[in-house]
């Protein structure tokens, strides 16, 4: 017996996404899980979390503030983008600085996101020696703030 080809159509999809569900879903995972237990890869998969003193500290892999004793950035590493978790960088706690596009008003006790990113801009420039300004920042790394009214 032969079934009607939309039939046909519907038990195929059927298939496809049972194969699918199984290699995608529960395979490739479980496949990545044990690679990330072979030895000498689970510290990386773990986060490699430095502790000092029975208290974690940082990580080797992420979220390095590579500054001199003065804050500087030191020019041979890559400058991340700020941490708003903890103090510092603290890899038990991340959070977000929930700034966005609308985050356009300095308050006393933190900086909007214009004014982070130009002065982050500004900073950057100066270490590398280029120009890092921003046509909506001003000259001394403040945001350009416009109020509409």
């Amino acid at each position: 017996m032969r079934l009607p080809s939309w039939l046909a159509q519907h038990v195929a999809a059927l298939r496809a996404l049972v194969v699918m569900t199984v290699v995608l879903g529960l395979a490739y995972p479980l496949l990545m899980v044990a690679v990330a237990r072979i030895p000498g890869l689970s510290t990386k998969a773990d986060g490699s979390i430095v502790s000092h003193d029975g208290k974690p500290v940082g990580s080797h892999l992420i979220g390095q503030s590579f500054t001199d004793a003065h804050g500087n950035p030191l020019r041979q590493y890559f400058q991340s983008r700020p941490s708003a978790a903890g103090d510092g960088y603290d890899p038990t706690a991340t959070s977000a600085s929930n700034l966005g596009p609308e985050s356009v008003v300095d308050t006393p006790d933190k900086p909007s996101l214009l004014t982070q990113v130009c002065s982050r801009s500004k900073a950057i420039g100066e270490l590398e020696g280029v120009d890092g300004s921003r046509p909506y920042c001003t000259s001394g790394g403040v945001g350009a703030v416009l109020a509409v009214y």
